[in-house]
């Protein structure tokens, strides 16, 4: 009984599968304009602005701040290859030791 009820749903699912979608394309009907808003949105906008006399603020420039003790224009991996190589290391000569 159950192998007889996974057979007919197989056999359903392969029809709905082979049956082809695209038979019959949709053509919907333009639809007239609608004037929903009776209204302009911009003048009631421009409204609410008048009205609220907003107030215009006028920022003074900020004083430099030299708060960045990196210099940012050579972050790139190429300017700090070029930096590190330029550094000249001058080290001790170290007394030969026969340790073997």
């Amino acid at each position: 009984m159950k192998s007889l009820i996974k057979i007919t749903v197989s056999i359903s699912i392969a029809i709905i599968f082979s049956v082809n979608l695209n038979a019959s394309p949709i053509n919907f009907i333009e639809e007239s304009y609608i004037n929903d808003i009776p209204f302009s949105t911009t003048e009631v906008y421009n409204k609410i602005i008048a009205e609220q006399q907003l107030s215009v603020f006028n920022f003074e420039e900020d004083e430099y701040i030299d708060d960045i003790p990196v210099d940012t224009k050579c972050i790139s991996t190429q300017c700090l290859y070029q930096e590190a190589i330029s550094v000249e290391f001058n080290f001790e000569e170290e007394q030969y030791i026969d340790d073997i």
